[in-house]
């Protein structure tokens, strides 16, 4: 089953050196990934016959925009810095900040619109005003806040602060400015509108990217993109205001219908520049601080955090309705961004949704799973395990779009910037391709779970019978059985040999459930102090789930109101299945012990399953702790007399049995 592997050198245009190069080579590298990309589509469309033209408005823009769109958040996913060094950050009074930006520029865009009424280049017109088109409305504003945040996490965010790190203030804003006006001009390049086009969006995004470095975050920025992109599309949609080209003073105002043209704007942005730059020099640059209250209140409403998006619209529309669509008010456009990415991500997975089963036929070897209560460490043992070169655990990117990862590259690319973020609940780093446990995999291919309720935490009773496989009907363990082997056979398509390595605190009390269909498999089990491991999922239930929720959770029956209860019954079901597995198929370390010796704890582990430590291995470790050197966990307050004694009273048996009762009284 396990076979050693002879270690490979790192390829020399590796992903990690190209996270490790200055901002110019990869911007560089960007470029010529673009270029190839886009000449490949070229070439494509020509050996097909297909009238294509990558620079054409009308067709060939989108495309190029998604591919440099997404090659950008790519290069974003590679990263290795906190979201924070690149001004995404929650800092005290952020909704003040963004709300103010919101306000200065829908109110700076539809200012230029008055004086354009005022002036005779505009006028109101009712008209074409249809209930149709007042709903079109709504939607083309509402999605004005995820497409800003994107941009400005990608242009006045990731790019400033890559180009900052080497350069001066003016050119870390300036190239981005104007990479940010050529991808929106894609498709009028050398034309009369997409000169005075490219002119104002550098203009605008030269502020932004100001207003980055001036304030430290992207709050503000992505406000006034925000309330501009929003004025503008309220106006386009409902078409209330018409623009007259011929009208003497359009040249000034609005030039081929389009304020953002018109030399008054542009003169009222440089305006703005010279403002902001004065204080710039006067103040310097401003590093955000995050405020953990203000981060709570920030991921309760971020748009795009849901990492269950990119699961089938069918899926979300089932649990909609047997949520009868209780969604709360402030989780709307949470809402909105998942259904267009559900949406979205539904028809260009489809044909890999349909022909995977089909095509992929092997029966990859029975995976070694770690199990453990969620909190009980499983992700840091998932981690040193994933760097035996014989095993292959699935990754973040396969894991949130488990039916289009294999041919779904531009709907990957966009989780990157959600996946760069440190998990909210342990300060864990996490990118597009660390390693991630698959239930959530298993949940956005149709399968019952109990994840489900971190996204509709109103219907936990009926999301948390999945801990246990009493809760499965059997047509549910059918179709669990079906998609576990099917994403199985998905991550292993590649190196059929590699024995899954599967980290998922949902399996722990499903052991028996796993026995039956994965027979030669071997489990591994982490504990972990009960104290511990319930102040962590305290601080995963205010802090974590949070980023996934479309409803507040009920106030006493709740994740965090059934935690205790399912720790037991998880413990309890764990044992009772295991307690007639064959030596050698089981294996259990304590958390600390892992903590304190963690080579030591890894080699005593694969002597209880019968595996052997190779040096390639082992030299992974190494590194691995090395790079792990300042890392901070975090510091939970100490739990109350009242919730030490409920917690000693459900775990009194584990607490025993796993040594934490000797501890406590030797260090009485």
């Amino acid at each position: 089953m396990f076979t050693a592997s002879s270690s490979s050198k790192p390829a020399l245009f590796s992903t990690a050196r190209l996270a490790q190069a200055s901002g110019i080579v990869k911007l560089l590298a960007w470029a010529a990934a673009v270029l190839l990309i886009a000449g490949l589509f070229q070439l494509g469309a020509s050996l097909l016959g297909v009238d294509f033209w990558i620079l054409d408005k009308s067709s060939g823009a989108g495309v190029l925009i998604a591919i440099a769109l997404t090659l950008l958040l790519l290069m974003l996913s590679l990263e290795t810095q906190p979201m924070a060094a690149y001004g995404i950050v929650a800092e005290c009074g952020w909704r003040r900040r963004a709300l103010r930006g919101l306000l200065m520029g829908a109110g700076a865009y539809g200012a230029c619109v008055g004086i354009a009424m005022v002036c005779g280049v505009a006028e109101v017109s009712t008209e074409s005003l249809t209930g149709l088109r007042i709903a079109k409305t709504a939607l083309g504003m509402l999605s004005a806040v995820p497409i800003a945040l994107t941009q400005q996490i990608i242009f006045a965010g990731y790019l400033v602060s890559l180009l900052r790190k080497d350069h001066s203030p003016a050119l870390s804003v300036l190239v981005p400015a104007a990479l940010f006006a050529a991808t929106a001009t894609v498709g009028r390049w050398g034309t009369e509108s997409g000169a005075l086009l490219m002119a104002g969006l550098v203009l605008l995004a030269t502020l932004l990217g100001m207003l980055r470095l001036w304030t430290g975050s992207i709050t503000l920025s992505s406000g006034v993109l925000a309330g501009c992109i929003m004025a503008r599309k309220f106006l386009s949609k409902s078409r209330l205001v018409e623009f007259d080209p011929d009208a003497l003073h359009a040249w000034l105002l609005a030039p081929h219908r389009d304020p953002r043209m018109g030399i008054l704007p542009m003169a009222v942005l440089a305006g703005a520049i010279l403002y902001v730059a004065s204080r710039l020099l006067r103040e310097g640059e401003r590093q955000a601080v995050a405020d953990q209250q203000s981060d709570a209140a920030f991921k309760r409403m971020v748009p795009f955090s849901n990492l269950l998006s990119f699961a089938p619209l069918d899926r979300w529309l089932v649990l909609l309705w047997q949520a009868r669509f209780r969604v709360g008010l402030a989780y709307l456009p949470r809402l909105t961004v998942t259904l267009i990415a559900s949406a979205l991500n539904t028809i260009i997975s489809l044909p890999e949704r349909l022909l995977a089963p089909l095509l992929l036929r092997h029966d990859p070897p029975d995976p070694v799973f770690i199990l453990g209560m969620p909190r009980s460490g499983t992700t840091h043992l998932h981690n040193l395990l994933s760097l035996d070169p014989r095993f292959r655990s699935p990754r973040n990117y396969e894991v949130f779009n488990p039916h289009g990862f294999l041919t779904g590259w531009t709907t990957t690319a966009c989780l990157a910037p959600v996946l760069t973020w440190r998990r909210p609940m342990d300060s864990v780093q996490m990118t597009v391709t660390s390693s991630q446990e698959e239930e959530f995999a298993l949940a956005a291919m149709g399968c019952q779970s109990p994840y489900w309720s971190f996204c509709l935490p109103r219907e936990v009773s009926r999301h948390d019978a999945y801990w246990q496989p009493e809760g499965f009907t059997t047509r549910q363990q059918w179709q669990w059985v079906r998609n576990y082997k099917l994403f199985l056979r998905k991550i292993t398509c590649l190196r059929r040999r590699r024995t899954p390595l599967l980290k998922n605190p949902a399996n722990t009390g499903r052991v028996k459930m796993l026995r039956r269909h994965f027979p030669r498999a071997k489990y591994i089990h982490i504990v972990r102090h009960p104290h511990q491991v319930y102040r962590s999922n305290q601080r995963l239930a205010s802090q974590g789930l949070v980023v996934f929720q479309l409803q507040d959770p009920h106030p006493v029956d709740n994740y965090a109101t059934r935690c205790l209860e399912n720790y037991r019954e998880l413990m309890d079901s764990y044992y009772e299945d295991t307690k007639d597995l064959p030596r050698g198929t089981a294996a259990e370390v304590r958390y600390e012990d892992l903590v304190a010796n963690p080579l030591a704890a890894v080699k005593n582990l694969y002597a209880q399953l019968n595996i052997e430590v190779t040096p390639e291995f082992q030299r992974r470790i190494d590194r691995y702790l090395e790079s792990l050197k300042g890392y901070q966990r975090n510091q939970h307050a100490r739990l109350s007399a009242e919730e030490q004694a409920e917690v000693d009273g459900a775990m009194a048996p584990y607490l025993r049995q796993w040594g934490y009762l000797e501890e406590r009284r030797a260090a009485a």
